[in-house]
């Protein structure tokens, strides 16, 4: 960690472990502009604070100022993954391994890269060769686990995730696994338990907060699951599947137009999850914008998947409300213009 956290001339050495805010940054890059080092510590922070595009980018300076310094392949694969460009992250890191690159760093990419695409043996193959360099690394353990869960070997995976604990007592993504499981089985006590070691140690995670929701909501306290679903939201503008449950909750209250923006941004994420969208359709439907509504409950009809037959019977009565609407209207033009 010394050796990571030294500078030269006032400017960072690396940013594995400490990153300087961008404005500082921003200076460092205009008085040396061709000094890739300082594009990578930028992407890296970029990366960090969901500008995906822009690290990619600097992560791309970086790497033509810097061929021969091989770790910048490894954050031009970071952004590429970030992006979801998998093969690309792939090339990336697989350029650096040719290369001579020993690095824990990037043996931990591909294994997730690998993960991702499903190839669990080269997946393994490549997180025990970055367990091997960094044994102490939770977020190792926890993909193992991730793996393991994905291929039905519950055991290892549940002794994984909490290897990653053990290792990092502040690893949200290990508690919010450990809880899912737990409330998954119904065993509330043991959820409840891994909740509030990990809300206590990492009280900012956004799937701890949204879990914990989650867990209020199973045990009947819908206000309370609000409460963290809300902070979940504020924590991760992305996290639509916290936008949805909070969404389903405000219906529950009848707060229709409270709701629909929050499924408006879930659905865009969960295009064909038919329950979604039939609640949004509904919702529509009370805050009488009413061709939105027929819009909506037409496509959960043409998903074919759950509530067909209920979207059939709102689609009509909402036809009925928009012939009626259109009367209405139009009656009322014909007064008006009678005198």
């Amino acid at each position: 960690m010394e050796e990571k956290e030294k500078t030269e001339n006032g400017t960072p050495i690396d940013c594995t472990y400490s990153l300087p805010d961008l404005a500082k940054i921003n200076q460092f890059i205009l008085a040396s502009p061709n000094d890739g080092k300082l594009f990578r510590i930028r992407s890296q922070i970029l990366l960090d604070s969901g500008q995906y595009k822009e690290a990619l980018s600097d992560a791309k300076r970086a790497l033509s100022l810097n061929p021969d310094d091989l770790y910048n392949y490894i954050v031009v694969g970071k952004a590429h993954r970030a992006l979801g460009h998998i093969d690309s992250a792939l090339s990336a890191c697989n350029t650096a391994e040719k290369s001579g690159f020993n690095d824990p760093d990037n043996y931990l990419l591909q294994g997730d890269l690998y993960l991702i695409i499903r190839q669990y043996a080269k997946s393994l193959e490549y997180l025990n060769k970055a367990l091997k360099l960094a044994p102490f690394e939770p977020k190792i353990y926890y993909l193992k686990g991730v793996l393991f869960w994905e291929k039905n070997d519950t055991v290892k995976a549940l002794s994984s995730w909490q290897t990653a604990i053990e290792q990092d007592p502040s690893y949200g993504d290990g508690y919010a696994r450990l809880s899912s499981y737990y409330m998954s089985k119904k065993d509330y006590s043991t959820a409840e338990q891994y909740l509030k070691s990990g809300l206590r140690l990492k009280p900012n995670d956004a799937f701890l907060n949204y879990d914990n929701g989650i867990y209020l909501q199973m045990k009947g306290y819908p206000d309370s699951a609000i409460i963290f679903y809300e902070k979940a939201i504020l924590l991760d503008k992305k996290l639509y599947l916290a936008k949805e449950n909070l969404g389903y909750l405000k219906f529950n209250k009848r707060l229709y137009q409270d709701a629909i923006p929050l499924f408006e941004d879930a659905v865009i994420y969960d295009p064909r999850n038919s329950n979604l969208a039939y609640h949004l359709g509904l919702s529509y439907q009370y805050s009488g914008n009413l061709k939105k509504a027929e819009l909506e409950i037409s496509r959960v009809i043409n998903l074919d998947k759950e509530y067909v037959k209920d979207a059939a019977k709102a689609l009509e009565l909402i036809k009925k409300q928009i012939t009626k609407k259109l009367k209405d209207s139009t009656d009322r033009a014909r007064l008006e213009k009678e005198g």
